[in-house]
């Protein structure tokens, strides 16, 4: 038994003929805050999808709870972003924060893909954060187009939805943002993937981009390491 809220075992991911990882395995507790790294193509974007149900594993197990994605959205609350280009182009910035968080969380009446990009990375992210008591929260590339004040908001925002039991699931190529913000990390290269904790990344157990880089660099050229 364990008291993780989200545990992934020996997770495989494929399309067609083609591999994309192998072998993924974590558990995330409660207020644990997990960063995915990799390249473009190594499958992050796969493998949060498969999180939240989206997509099936072809191989392994995923439970929130002890039970399946799918089958958990009907009980827990989970939160989902995967970037602007998900939001419906048609629908009212104000008619989309209220349908999807319960509460308005813009009084903007334009059209949603009538507004920048970073507008709507912006309000897309304010809805799911909109969302009270998160249970598993998962973000992919979140930071993508936000100016800085916008980032530093995000930033706060993951630290405080951690803060009050969120377990969440962020991915991210900037790697100065996720650095210090997660408990552990999850680096996928060469169809594999090495999960390490922020202790065993820096001694001081606050992990810098610079950290991050290297760790990334080795793993890249050395062809990863198996996660058991």
């Amino acid at each position: 038994m364990t008291d993780a809220a989200l545990v992934v075992r020996k997770l495989a991911a494929r399309y067609g003929r083609h591999d994309v990882f192998h072998d993924v395995s974590f558990e995330l507790r409660s207020g644990q805050a997990l960063g995915v790294v990799g390249p473009n193509g190594a499958g992050k974007t796969t493998l949060l999808r498969m999180l939240v149900g989206l997509v099936s594993p072809a191989h392994g197990e995923i439970r929130l709870d002890g039970v399946p994605p799918r089958e958990a959205l009907t009980r827990e609350p989970v939160g989902y972003f995967g970037g602007e280009s998900t939001l419906p182009a048609r629908v009212q910035a104000a008619r989309w924060g209220s349908l999807a968080s319960g509460d308005p969380v813009t009084t903007e009446s334009r059209h949603l893909r009538t507004l920048s990009r970073g507008t709507r990375q912006l309000l897309g992210l304010r809805t799911v954060f909109g969302r009270q008591h998160l249970r598993l929260l998962v973000l992919d590339e979140p930071w993508e187009g936000l100016d800085p004040d916008a980032a530093r908001w995000l930033s706060t925002a993951i630290e405080t939805k951690r803060d009050r039991g969120a377990a969440i699931v962020v991915s991210s190529h900037r790697l100065y943002d996720l650095a210090g913000l997660c408990d552990a990390y999850l680096f996928l290269a060469h169809y594999r993937a090495t999960l390490m904790y922020a202790h065993e990344i820096s001694s001081t157990g606050v992990v810098t981009a610079a950290d991050l880089i290297e760790v990334f660099d080795r793993l890249q050229g050395g062809g990863g390491s198996r996660v058991s």
